[in-house]
């Protein structure tokens, strides 16, 4: 039985008790906010567990939060007492940030039936919803091992390839602020240069989502930030499946997923998240990088 990818908080609310609630949050290190502690101290949806993208990750890479091996993945998911089969709905506490970064990984394995909460946590004490705090109370479940699915994630030589091949029909769209996708903005990580790989588009993920209720706009408005940048939605929908794939990159691989989140919802079939993003990309002096005069 298929589920809805985006949950509304009043779905949610009929529905506790039956899915396995996850707090994907995480921020920026500049932000100074300790998700894990907020989760304990200012609480959380009942029954909902802590899902750490700085823990469930590949630890043996030098660059942040990659995805972790498939033996990886499925044991601290299953620590986290959810199986293969489980309802997992997501959402974090700014509202559409990171949890759908958790919702790409659990896509990205699989796992079929998983949701993020429209205005996450924010929309939930809005709608003056129960909250719980300190430690998730959790029984450790078995995650039969998954199989990453390889259409939906790039690597850094894919992406180098692309950019070198002036003739290719891939659409990159970059998340990131557009002072930083210009150049005329620095990147918050030190020794980065800012600017964007050659042809990309910008929407920038906080232009999807109201920022004061965290919720996802609608459809229209998501097919109008995508059209002003030049993604031409129509001929994606029209020519998918015939190498017209749309690649998302961001900082770090996390608000990139709040743009396949949106294309996903606009009926695209054909997306792939470039994990390493940009911190991997303009690490890489070989990387062709533009700067809007």
């Amino acid at each position: 039985m298929s589920v809805p990818t985006l949950l509304s908080v009043a779905d949610l609310k009929s529905k506790l008790g039956g899915p396995v609630v996850v707090d994907g949050s995480w921020h920026m290190p500049a932000a100074n906010r300790d998700p894990y502690k907020e989760f304990k101290e200012n609480g959380h949806i009942p029954g909902a567990r802590y899902f750490d993208i700085e823990s469930i990750k590949d630890k043996t890479s030098s660059l942040p939060h990659m995805m972790p091996s498939a033996e990886q993945f499925a044991q601290q998911v299953g620590e986290l007492g959810i199986s293969n089969d489980d309802h997992v709905v997501v959402y974090d506490t700014v509202g559409f940030f990171s949890a759908p970064r958790v919702y790409w990984m659990f896509k990205a394995f699989g796992h079929k039936k998983v949701s993020v909460l429209d205005g996450g946590f924010k929309a939930w004490t809005a709608a003056g919803s129960p909250v719980e705090k300190g430690e998730a109370d959790i029984k450790a479940k078995n995650y039969v091992l998954p199989k990453l699915d390889e259409n939906l994630i790039r690597y850094y030589d894919q992406i180098l390839q692309i950019v070198q091949d002036k003739g290719h029909k891939i659409t990159i769209v970059d998340a990131r602020p557009a002072a930083r996708f210009t150049g005329a903005s620095p990147e918050p990580r030190a020794g980065l240069s800012s600017g964007h790989m050659p042809g990309a588009k910008n929407v920038p993920f906080m232009e999807l989502f109201d920022m004061q209720t965290g919720e996802l706009y609608g459809d229209e408005h998501l097919l109008a930030a995508f059209t002003r940048a030049g993604v031409d939605i129509k001929q994606l929908q029209e020519t998918s499946g015939s190498g017209k794939e749309v690649i998302l990159s961001c900082g770090s691989g996390v608000s990139a997923s709040v743009l396949y989140f949106a294309l996903e919802r606009l009926g695209l079939k054909h997306l792939a998240v470039f994990d390493g993003s940009w911190t991997e990309y303009a690490s890489r002096p070989e990387s062709p990088i533009v700067k809007d005069q």
